[in-house]
């Protein structure tokens, strides 16, 4: 009586998950086409956020391609501090996110760089580095989204 009340358990919570919509954060197929251009995964959760911001910059497309293009990138990430405490803890980080990009479409690949630096200040709670460095590397994802899009825009019209 007791084994298959148990294992009726252990069935309820494994499927548990599922019933309530669960899917993993950072699952490489998620809406990974926007319109016309595809952005394969970029690694880490700093990629992650690019790609989504990359996705929502080329919802409307690209000029001068009309066919389905790919934009792969390739992200580094490196923090910075700049200025110490007297006790020797960070008082003022930067984030710096740099970018090599390709799109790859019909015609001629389009390549490129881009960066962007965020600063920010380190709060003197516990944890509080670890907040202030994930929203100084959500801003600095978007904010090199929308240099890479303006980047390519701007070669593909002086192409035509």
């Amino acid at each position: 009586m007791r084994k298959p009340l148990i294992s009726a358990a252990i069935l309820s919570l494994c499927l548990w998950p599922s019933a309530c919509g669960f899917e993993p954060v950072y699952r490489g197929d998620l809406a990974s086409t926007s319109g016309t251009v595809t952005v394969p995964t970029i690694n880490g959760r700093t990629g992650h956020l690019l790609r989504k911001s990359l996705l929502e910059e080329t919802r409307i497309g690209l000029p001068g391609i009309e066919d389905k293009a790919t934009l792969e990138v390739e992200l580094k990430e490196s923090i910075n501090r700049l200025a110490f405490r007297a006790d020797g803890a960070a008082a003022r980080s930067s984030v710096r996110l740099t970018a090599r990009y390709s799109v790859f479409h019909d015609g001629e690949p389009i390549r490129g760089g881009a960066d962007s630096e965020i600063y920010f200040f380190v709060p003197n709670p516990v944890f509080g580095d670890i907040s202030a460095q994930n929203n100084a590397s959500r801003q600095a994802a978007e904010d090199l989204a929308r240099r890479i899009i303006e980047d390519i825009r701007l070669q593909l019209s002086s192409e035509t």
